[in-house]
């Protein structure tokens, strides 16, 4: 909307009305009736927009009318229940509200001590945020800010890849670093002291007690100038010590009740115990290690919760089938649980969870369901299409895994028939034993008409056969005709029982024998 600039004798003065003047000869402006219809209606669009009904004497409803269009257009005032619907993003937030007792309990678990600081404490309860100074080894990736003060300077090289060990102080006194006052010279941090006494002497006096030259005493014999007959008898314990109190020195893990800055690992460990579902696996791949293909496998990274707690790997563990020795903790470390590695033997694969830290490591035993767990281990499961099988010399025999199934490298011939006429054989094949398990094959023969049917021994045997039109029923092979010694290889799968076996039927045409039937096993798989 503007002035009528564009209707010709409306008489604006730049560019505005003005009134008439009869002293200056002035003309007044002249309106145009449709400029002011269209300010009219303008006007009353505004005043029925906000609501309002025109009314030719009411003067403020352009006013009201506005208003009440402002009103409208302004969304409600959301009611904002968090700091970062305000636009704060970096501050801890919770749920709920936090009690009296809640923020009391947080400011009592902060410390203003630096990660690695040792403190005595006069009972044996280690306190929110401390390890006890015990020697003990733990995960650098559970306590990466101590570990990242610690090092290796207490490590003695059987702690394993990705951990650390603490300081040892139990029984011991602790002693400040000489660096450089020459009164303790030569000892690095963190080294070990026995105990000692100063040199000294004990000089001897009253010659009437001793005696001395030729004279004679308690314990001096007279003729023997100098030498004493008998030595000074013996007196104190068995360690050099002064007057002390009992304490337990504990140094710090870190800051509570926020470890690093972010989680608690208690509140964690239970937040992470009922994130992850019972029975999740996922990842932990199983392969041939490089360096030892014949003694040790590699387990790649992964998740996976048994009945207990969860376990996370971040790294790959190196684990080896022992020909002597016993269970060790860590990458590279013995893994079989009980014995030592045998030839023509199975071993099942089991994931462990280490009590104190969370780590993960393996397990192999020969039991499918009770393996023997080291001390201060849980058992998290069985690992499911990952199993150990030696050959003659004791060697892992070559395998290709992906996860929960595997496939041999060279494929073991686990039956050859001979001239057999129709029948069944239970056949025991390279698979796990101990579990059921999905087992793959491939089938081979040679005869008139033969057909070959592999089913678990828990299922019916199946009625092989012709029928009309020369088809065979069931199986795989050849349906008949007139030239002798046919032959066929196929592919098939069977259900195994927990003794490893599966039954091969073998159908040999009427009045013929299949002359060779074989089975080689490829693989297996479990759901």
């Amino acid at each position: 909307m503007d002035y009528p600039k564009s209707v010709p004798n409306v008489g604006l003065v730049n560019g505005k009305f003005v009134d008439e003047n009869t002293a200056t000869g002035q003309v007044g402006s002249l309106i145009p009736s449709s400029w002011g219809n269209a300010i009219t209606d303008e006007l009353l669009n505004v005043i029925q927009a906000g609501g309002e009904q025109p009314a030719e004497n009411d003067n403020d409803q352009l006013l009201a009318a506005i208003k009440a269009i402002v009103r409208d257009s302004i969304p409600p005032e959301k009611i904002r229940t968090t700091l970062a619907e305000y636009g704060i993003t970096d501050a801890y937030t919770k749920s709920v509200t936090y009690t009296k007792a809640e923020i009391e309990a947080l400011l009592k678990n902060m410390s203003a001590l630096p990660v690695g600081a040792m403190v005595p404490f006069p009972k044996g309860t280690v306190p929110a945020g401390f390890l006890e100074a015990d020697g003990s080894v733990h995960g650098a990736a559970v306590y990466p800010d101590l570990a990242a003060y610690l090092g290796t300077t207490f490590n003695k090289g059987d702690e394993g890849a990705g951990n650390f060990r603490l300081p040892e102080s139990r029984g011991e006194f602790l002693r400040g670093w000489d660096h450089g006052r020459g009164i303790d010279a030569g000892r690095g941090l963190g080294s070990w002291q026995a105990d000692e006494l100063r040199s000294h002497t004990h000089p001897i006096g009253n010659q009437n007690t001793y005696g001395s030259g030729g004279s004679a005493g308690p314990l001096h014999t007279g003729g023997k100038a100098g030498d004493l007959a008998q030595p000074t008898g013996p007196a104190g314990g068995a360690e050099t010590r002064p007057r002390n109190l009992a304490v337990m020195w504990c140094i710090k893990a870190w800051n509570a009740p926020a470890n690093q800055g972010n989680i608690d690992i208690a509140a964690l460990a239970a937040q992470v115990a009922n994130a992850v579902p019972k029975g999740y696996c996922v990842g932990f791949v199983m392969s041939m290690n490089a360096g030892a293909p014949a003694t040790a496998v590699d387990v790649a990274p992964g998740t996976a919760c048994g009945t207990g707690n969860p376990v996370f790997s971040a790294a790959t563990i190196t684990g080896v089938l022992q020909a002597a020795g016993s269970w060790t903790a860590g990458t590279g470390g013995n893994k079989l649980d009980a014995g030592t590695r045998a030839a023509n033997s199975w071993y099942h694969v089991f994931l462990i969870r280490r009590n104190e830290g969370g780590e993960a490591d393996l397990l192999f035993s020969m039991s499918s369901s009770a393996p023997v767990v080291p001390a201060g281990y849980e058992l998290v499961m069985r690992l499911k299409g990952r199993a150990l099988r030696t050959d003659g010399a004791a060697n892992i025999a070559p395998f290709i895994n992906y996860g929960n199934s595997t496939d041999w490298k060279n494929l073991p011939s686990d039956m050859t028939l001979s001239a057999v006429a129709t029948s069944s054989h239970t056949v025991t094949i390279s698979v796990p034993p101990g579990i059921r398990v999905r087992a793959c094959f491939y089938v081979s023969a040679i005869g008139d008409g033969p057909l070959i049917y592999v089913r678990s021994p828990d299922a019916n045997a199946a009625v092989l056969g012709v029928t009309s039109g020369g088809a065979y029923a069931g199986g795989v092979g050849l349906d008949n005709t007139s030239v002798l010694n046919e032959n066929f290889a196929s592919y098939c799968e069977a259900s195994t029982n927990q003794s490893a076996q599966v039954v091969v039927q073998v159908f040999a045409w009427p009045n013929y024998l299949v002359q060779s039937a074989k089975l080689l096993t490829a693989g297996w798989r479990e759901e």
